[in-house]
């Protein structure tokens, strides 16, 4: 079984980030959380719409940075399933 993290809770982990560019800033934020294991491999991310009204940015902005995420290996989405931290 995977775990989940809400919205409101990836918000507070991931705290101010640089937004300029926002989705970069995101990206690295939670690529630091991830790093230190305050996000565990397998936990399935928030959707991308959660994220974004929790963190009060743009969809577009979550969507690219959760694809930042994945090229860069930190995350792998199934397709109707969501977002993945990978191991």
């Amino acid at each position: 079984m995977h775990r989940s993290i809400t919205p409101a809770r990836l918000a507070a982990l991931v705290g101010p980030f640089d937004r300029d560019p926002a989705y970069p800033g995101l990206c690295r934020a939670l690529q630091a959380l991830i790093g230190r294991g305050r996000i565990p491999i397998g936990t399935r991310l928030p959707s991308e719409r959660g994220v974004s009204t929790a963190r009060g940015v743009s969809r577009n902005t979550v969507t690219r940075a959760y694809a930042e995420l994945a090229a860069s290996g930190f995350a792998g989405a199934r397709q109707g399933s969501g977002t993945y931290v990978a191991p």
